[in-house]
């Protein structure tokens, strides 16, 4: 939610010109400041805009950059915003990458599973040895310890086929729309 919001407002800002100053000393050495020159030998205001677009020069104007969303193409209106174009795709990818952590959180608890089962067994033929006397007991101990994982890892692997036909099914509908975006004629 943060990122959202500053990422708002840095768009919001971006087309903001700032008021800078370029002084010039009587030495003739030149400084760069937001506030007008005092002192200086002359002065120059400039315009400065924070994403790195100069200004159009007088007279001309800048193309407009069309961006026809859905809704927009639902109503027939054009659009000239290319931050909105932007922010969507921003989302999709942040909610992308929701989807891919929750994939990938699954496959490391898998993982992480397997390996304190085969430590939980290490232990077991430790504490138990290799003495006939103690061999029905470490067979117990380990038929004990495979029922646990076994049954934690039906769990993780029915999370992992969950998250990864989730992210299957978001690829393939962001697909979709892609298409249908790029080809509005076969609609």
């Amino acid at each position: 939610m943060k990122s959202r919001l500053t990422l708002l407002l840095l768009a919001a800002h971006a087309g903001t010109a700032l008021a800078q100053y370029k002084c010039t000393a009587a030495d003739g050495s030149i400084t760069f400041q937001q506030t007008p020159c005092f002192g200086a030998r002359s002065e120059e205001k400039l315009n400065v805009v924070p994403n790195g677009h100069p200004p159009a020069a007088s007279g001309v104007v800048p193309p407009a950059v069309i961006v026809q969303t859905a809704a927009s193409a639902s109503v027939g209106k054009v659009e000239t915003n290319i931050d909105k174009k932007m922010l969507a795709s921003y989302e999709r990818q942040h909610q992308r990458d929701a989807l891919e952590q929750k994939l990938k959180a699954a496959q490391d608890d898998k993982a992480q599973r397997l390996a304190s089962k085969a430590e939980a067994t290490a232990a077991a033929r430790r504490q138990f040895g290799d003495d006939p006397v103690n061999a029905q007991a470490l067979k117990d101990a380990i038929v004990s310890i495979n029922r646990r994982y076994d049954a934690l890892a039906e769990l993780d692997d029915s999370r992992i086929k969950s998250a990864q036909s989730t992210l299957d099914a978001w690829d393939k509908v962001q697909t979709a729309a892609a298409r249908a975006a790029a080809n509005p004629a076969s609609k």
